[in-house]
């Protein structure tokens, strides 16, 4: 027991310090070196828990995209049409403002050839059920008619720039921008 805790806390170490030097100085530009004496770890002990650096990047990608997506579902089931969208709109927005760093992160991560390997989210539907959202919507017209990618895309652009104006600005207007 008390050997899991030290590996599980050597493990998280080195994922935070990984998160922060990502950060800091980009993900192409962190060496495993930097990360393990960040984290206070031998290089050989960072290859221990992770075979290679992709594969770090690709456990950090994850387990963040998963934290940020874990009240999505019950949003979804507890949720209507237009409804739906907003409460997960300003969900998106509010975790992106209480976890700005990790939020910065999955903006590398996702736009970097390291998201390809990034197939182990354990909620893969939840750009299905967006779209399926977006479809209702349309369907509905509550949303113009374009094509659901699209929508979907516009949808996270507008998180990612209300993200940005509200750690800049520090505003505690929210519903105002879904608008």
């Amino acid at each position: 027991m008390w050997s899991k805790m030290v590996v599980e806390d050597k493990k998280k170490k080195i994922l935070e310090s990984a998160l922060k030097l990502f950060i800091e100085k980009g993900i192409d530009n962190t060496s495993t070196s930097l990360i393990s004496k960040e984290a206070g770890v031998g290089t050989g002990t960072l290859y221990l828990y992770f075979e290679t650096k992709v594969d770090l990047i690709s456990e950090l990608g994850t387990s963040i995209q998963e934290e940020s997506l874990v009240s999505f579902l019950d949003l979804i089931e507890s949720s209507v049409g237009c409804e739906s969208l907003e409460k997960f709109w300003l969900e998106r927005v509010e975790w992106g403002v209480n976890n700005p760093d990790k939020y910065k992160f999955m903006i590398q991560f996702k736009s970097s050839p390291y998201n390809i390997k990034n197939t182990n989210v354990k909620i893969p539907d939840h750009e299905k059920k967006l779209l399926n959202l977006i479809e209702d919507g349309i369907k509905n017209k509550i949303l113009k008619d374009l094509h659901p990618n699209y929508i979907s895309k516009f949808f996270s652009a507008h998180v990612l720039f209300t993200v940005e104006y509200i750690i800049q600005t520090k505003t505690k207007e929210r519903e105002i921008f879904f608008e």
